[in-house]
């Protein structure tokens, strides 16, 4: 999330890329419905990790907390002000309606050991739908921390 105020953010239209003709059979409504909602790749493996990975947290959250962080949602520092040298790393659903992507490419100069990823066939649940990727990246990403911590 680059921009805390969901009204302000700049979001792509909903779009399914890809769609197993069969899963829409094997699921009920809602669980159609909400996975639909909240991803690009609607087949079996990446519903398999959304029921065990994402929908029992969305059941036992506790929502008066969350909307008590929500009212003071962002960063504790302005990330559009200064440059950050350390190893960053920016991953991004190019489908992903709930934080975007887009605004997250008006920073890019700002973090010159940065990498950025907008992911095609992805959500906001690119870790699932991007499985491979996402892994490649993060697992790049921490190497590159790693390195900069031994040159402290």
């Amino acid at each position: 999330m680059i921009v805390a105020d969901p009204d302000q953010r700049e979001l792509p239209d909903h779009t399914v890329i890809y769609e197993d003709p069969a899963l829409i059979h094997e699921l009920s409504p809602e669980e159609y419905d909400d996975f639909c909602s909240m991803s690009a790749v609607l087949d079996r493996h990446t519903w398999r990790r959304y029921a065990n990975e994402i929908v029992p947290g969305c059941r036992m959250a506790d929502s008066a907390f969350l909307d008590k962080i929500r009212a003071r949602y962002g960063f504790s520092f302005l990330i559009d002000r200064e440059k950050f040298d350390a190893p960053s790393l920016f991953l991004l659903g190019r489908q992903d309606t709930s934080v975007g992507y887009a605004d997250a490419l008006r920073f890019l100069e700002l973090y010159p050991c940065g990498t950025l990823a907008v992911m095609d066939r992805a959500g906001h649940n690119l870790q699932i739908e991007q499985e491979d990727t996402f892994n490649a990246l993060v697992n790049e990403w921490l190497d590159r921390v790693e390195e900069a911590k031994d040159k402290e």
